[in-house]
């Protein structure tokens, strides 16, 4: 359908109005003081909002940096602040502030007053730390009070259960560090005993003396075996030697004296002529010693008294020999007591590895409890210094960033938003079903529709018009719509008026009556 045939329609439904004014009328009032129904019965909501901040960067914090750790939020904060306010702990403190603890008697009314709080509490997360309550109920006053009490007892709560969990903390660490310190003394005790009773010396000590021992039994192998040697080389030349002296040594003996005089002819020879007294003395001496050697090795002369006596060269071979073998059973014995201090060493060896890795072992225990007492020594530092915060309200806190204002206007559609839109619904309701019936009823309203169904040609139009009886029923039935137009208008505001102002018709209406008699006089 096109815009001009739609406004074509405008009069004729105008027209059809008119007409069934008595009926219009009739249905705009019920449609009208129906939703002005719907609005005094619908109760009306006043909402209520708080924002509060989650301040996690207090100012002791950068101060004392890693000195303590703060109370931190849990990251959800909105959802760990709605854990919170609908706890039932929560809630029944608030109820109990509110209405006082026997206002619900029993526990199924209660209960459902929980559920109502529940339902009308809102929290919501904005950007950053800031969340925002919302409380909604069907009076100012109680929506007002409800929210306070609620955000209050958040944040008092909120800051126990830190100085709560900080004091938990604090003893709980206070106690292993008490346990710790303990096992620390029960380690230092273990270690010192063990030390005092192990006195074996270091690894290394024992080594080095190994080490030397092992070059010092070396060293008297060696002389061990050159003494076995010049024992042996003794013996032989001894058994070599006769016991006492014979020609032959006295032979050898005069051989060595001639000997050392031809060494002195020589020496004389370089400094001085034959003729020299002392070289011709020389060889006198030379020659009788030559002679004397001739005639003992042809037994022309006798032997001498040295023969008689012991053979000095084995005299002094024996006590060589004497000498080695006592050295040799010295050097024996030195060799088993080094064997006796190696294989101890040896033993002391064994027991220091063994000792080493007990020692090992204590020192462990000890070191990773020492550390570990150490490490909780520090904490119970920080946890006493961020109890003291949490104690002095310095750590994370919440704070009210927008308190709550009281409601004096209700949210959404309000009683004047019903009494307004009763007419125009009710108007627009007549509209469009007048409208809806125009359309539907397939009559003929146009010329050109009745051209366009006949295939004729239409001469000509005559607009209807009323006759003298009809516009003086028309003036009358105008007359009676008008009156009664305006008494279904008057008791409208007047219904509206006393249910805004909650007072009764007659009390409403008899000041106006009075004025109204006033102007009538």
């Amino acid at each position: 359908m096109e815009q001009n045939e739609i406004l074509k329609y405008i009069p004729i439904i105008w027209q059809r109005i008119c007409l069934k004014k008595f009926k219009s009328i009739l249905l705009i009032t019920l449609i009208s003081f129906a939703i002005l129904s719907i609005g005094i019965y619908k109760p009306s909501v006043f909402n209520s909002e708080v924002t509060i901040f989650a301040d996690t960067q207090n100012i002791i914090k950068p101060l004392l940096g890693k000195q303590t750790s703060v109370t931190n939020v849990k990251q959800s904060r909105t959802a760990q602040i709605r854990d919170v306010m609908y706890s039932p702990r929560q809630l029944n403190k608030v109820i109990n502030n509110i209405y006082g603890k026997d206002t619900f008697t029993t526990a199924a009314d209660r209960e459902q007053e929980l559920a109502s709080i529940r339902e009308k509490l809102e929290v919501k997360g904005l950007s950053g730390n800031y969340i925002k309550i919302v409380y909604q109920d069907d009076s100012p006053e109680k929506t007002y009070r409800l929210l306070n009490e609620i955000v209050r007892l958040f944040i008092e709560d909120s800051a126990n259960t830190k100085r709560d969990e900080s004091r938990s903390a604090y003893n709980f660490i206070k106690q292993q560090v008490t346990s710790y310190k303990n096992q620390l003394v029960l380690a230092e005790n273990k270690l010192k005993r063990f030390k005092s009773s192990h006195l074996d010396g270091t690894e290394t000590g024992v080594e080095s003396r190994i080490s030397v021992l092992r070059s010092d039994i070396e060293d008297m192998k060696i002389e061990k075996l050159e003494n076995l040697n010049r024992i042996h080389l003794l013996k032989k030349q001894l058994s070599s030697q006769k016991k006492f002296s014979s020609n032959d040594y006295e032979v050898s003996i005069y051989q060595n004296q001639l000997r050392a005089l031809q060494l002195r002819l020589e020496n004389l020879l370089l400094e001085y002529k034959d003729d020299y007294p002392e070289v011709s003395d020389v060889r006198y001496q030379i020659s009788n010693l030559n002679k004397v050697i001739q005639d003992l090795n042809s037994g022309k002369k006798e032997k001498s008294d040295i023969s008689s006596t012991l053979n000095p060269l084995y005299q002094e071979l024996k006590i060589n020999l004497a000498e080695a073998t006592i050295l040799n059973s010295t050097i024996e014995n030195r060799l088993k007591a080094f064997y006796k201090l190696i294989e101890d060493a040896y033993e002391r060896r064994k027991r220091i590895a063994n000792n080493q890795a007990e020692l090992s072992e204590l020192t462990r225990d000890y070191n990773v409890v020492r550390t570990l007492y150490e490490d909780m020594l520090a904490n119970k530092e920080k946890a006493r210094i961020s109890m003291v915060l949490d104690i002095e309200g310095q750590g994370v806190n919440y704070k009210i960033q927008e308190p709550a204002t009281y409601p004096m206007i209700p949210s959404g559609l309000r009683f004047i938003h019903f009494v307004i839109a009763g007419p125009i619904l009710g108007l627009l309701s007549v509209i469009c079903l007048f409208a809806v019936k125009v359309v539907l009823d397939n009559k003929i309203r146009f010329a050109s529709q009745l051209s366009s169904l006949t295939n004729t040609q239409l001469l000509i139009s005559i607009d209807h018009t009323f006759s003298r009886s009809e516009r003086k029923k028309q003036k009358i039935n105008n007359i009676l719509c008008t009156f009664y137009f305006l008494c279904a208008l008057t008791i409208y505001i007047a219904t509206a008026l006393t249910q805004k102002y909650d007072v009764s018709i007659p009390t409403l209406i008899t000041p106006l009556y009075f004025q109204l008699m006033e102007l009538i006089k």
